[in-house]
């Protein structure tokens, strides 16, 4: 294999690191939005993460929240501990640090929070329309921005802990995730390093390669 090669095969498993990345960092926002919907009503959170999160008005019925059902009974789901963190990771790091303007924040969690909670944010078509936003477009912004955090954590070898895939998966519309081909990658090369030499991967010289470069 040639050095170009070498360099292309990195390239390749960049991409690859990247486009896996992305799946786990789309299913966290969809997570985030989820467990945002679900926490207690009228909790307090800070303008720069209201901003982007819509605000959501609990369901009740009788005063009482009807929630998610559970084996036939309305049960109430209540996010662990876990999800709270890692909702907190997304609404305080990913949405602040690597969305760079609040635009792509409004559209993405509007788009996220229309997965996670439906009957309550209503559909991310009718925001569109509603708001004078090209369908089309937002659509495009969401996967480039996605991808853009997935390679910002590879980048920076953050720490990229996957979602509640049992919770998430179904929020996700014709996904066809299948967890064990997912891979966690931890970083890749970062921009403007220089491609490295791997002997291993190159092909071996035959006897005639050898013999023209001895003589």
């Amino acid at each position: 294999m040639s050095r170009s090669n070498v360099l292309q095969f990195e390239l390749s498993i960049e991409a690859a690191a990247i486009a896996d990345a992305s799946i786990i960092v789309k299913a966290r926002i969809i997570e985030a939005a989820d467990t945002v919907a679900n926490m207690d009503v009228g909790r307090v959170r800070p303008a720069a993460v209201r901003s982007f999160w819509p605000q959501i008005q609990d369901e009740t019925v009788g005063g009482h929240s009807v929630g998610y059902g559970v084996n036939g009974n309305r049960v109430r789901y209540r996010p662990s501990s876990a999800a709270v963190s890692r909702a907190e990771e997304v609404s305080y790091g990913w949405m602040l640090e690597h969305v760079h303007d609040d635009e792509r924040r409004i559209v993405l969690g509007r788009w996220a929070m229309c997965l996670a909670a439906p009957r309550i944010a209503g559909s991310f078509r009718a925001f569109c329309k509603k708001t004078g936003r090209s369908r089309s477009t937002a659509d495009r912004r969401i996967d480039q921005q996605i991808s853009d955090i997935a390679a910002a954590i590879l980048k920076n070898a953050q720490s990229l802990q996957e979602p509640n895939w049992s919770r998430v998966v179904p929020m996700i519309p014709n996904s066809g995730i299948d967890r064990n081909t997912i891979a966690t990658p931890a970083h890749w090369m970062a921009e403007g390093a220089k491609p490295r030499h791997i002997p291993e991967m190159l092909e071996p010289l035959d006897d005639a390669q050898t013999q023209r470069r001895a003589g």
